[in-house]
């Protein structure tokens, strides 16, 4: 959800030979009270990246930042190309490039990505089912066997040095993940083994990229010309009511994230989620919101 118009700026410099860093770190699982996050470290030295990947609830969305000097880039805002190799094709995702306290750069995507891009015939209907103003849509999920497969991560353009990161299967790391955001729902309140069942997900009523306007940016943000990326929640009761916002991970300052949860709860309507016999159950409904001058 893009509050204002984004400049597309052009990529930086020619192809290079990407670096090939191996791990030199184990996975670290970190278990949160609204999210989920993996992390590795790869290389050393001054060509060391560090691969943080986060997820808000089950699924097979991934936020993913790449911390270290290879991720650093010139460019205020762009694109990079990634590929979770050796069999899924390349995609392109946006990022904010950030720093550490240390000031260690660090390169943050400001969407989700998943191991294989979307193909044009999923694009094709999803476009189509928000014209029809369905905004329910599912889409083809991740198999495990596609996560088994993936054995490096390749990121290319807009960066210091491309680089390949040697994960080696991704199967067993993601099954982790998975399992820490089945852990979510039950500490949200939710009925895990029902969930996996449902007939029907939350069904927005209207259109969620609606529910912001650009008037909603924090004007003293506006004005400094701060940015932020907002990952809320929202609880959804039986008759689709919206009762409770949280702010799962956010980029802050804290002005973003009230924001978030004024104009989302002022504006969200749901038809409930139901069960697999079709009776309304309390659920909750994901989004993020990027405020991007």
């Amino acid at each position: 959800m893009v509050l204002l118009a984004a400049l597309t700026l052009p990529g930086a410099g020619a192809a290079k030979e990407p670096l090939r860093l191996k791990p030199s770190s184990k996975w670290n699982v970190h278990y949160a009270e609204d999210s989920c996050r993996m992390g590795r470290s790869f290389g050393e030295g001054d060509q060391k990246v560090v691969l943080m990947i986060d997820r808000y609830q089950p699924g097979d969305a991934l936020r993913l930042s790449f911390i270290g000097k290879p991720a650093y880039t010139s460019l205020n805002e762009g694109s990079i190309r990634i590929r979770f190799g050796p069999a899924e094709a390349e995609q392109e995702a946006e990022f904010y490039p950030a720093a550490l306290a240390d000031k260690t750069p660090s390169l943050i995507l400001r969407g989700s990505v998943r191991i294989a891009p979307y193909s044009p015939e999923v694009r094709a209907a999803a476009e189509a089912a928000l014209k029809a103003k369905k905004y329910d849509f599912e889409v083809p999920e991740i198999t495990p066997e596609q996560e088994a497969a993936v054995t490096f991560i390749e990121v290319t353009r807009s960066i210091r040095k491309p680089f390949i990161l040697e994960t080696g299967s991704l199967g067993a790391p993601l099954a982790a993940l998975e399992k820490c955001t089945d852990e979510l729902l039950d500490h949200w309140g939710i009925d895990v083994a029902k969930h996996a069942a449902l007939s029907r997900r939350p069904k927005p009523r209207s259109n969620p990229g609606e529910w912001m306007k650009s008037r909603d940016y924090p004007l003293p943000m506006l004005l400094s010309g701060k940015r932020a990326i907002v990952h809320f929640r929202l609880n959804v009761d039986t008759a689709g009511k919206a009762t409770a916002c949280h702010i799962q991970q956010s980029t802050r300052p804290k002005a973003f994230d009230d924001a978030v949860c004024k104009a989302i709860m002022r504006n969200a309507e749901f038809d409930p989620a139901l069960d697999a016999e079709g009776k309304p159950i309390a659920s909750y409904w994901l989004n993020s919101v990027v405020f991007h001058i």
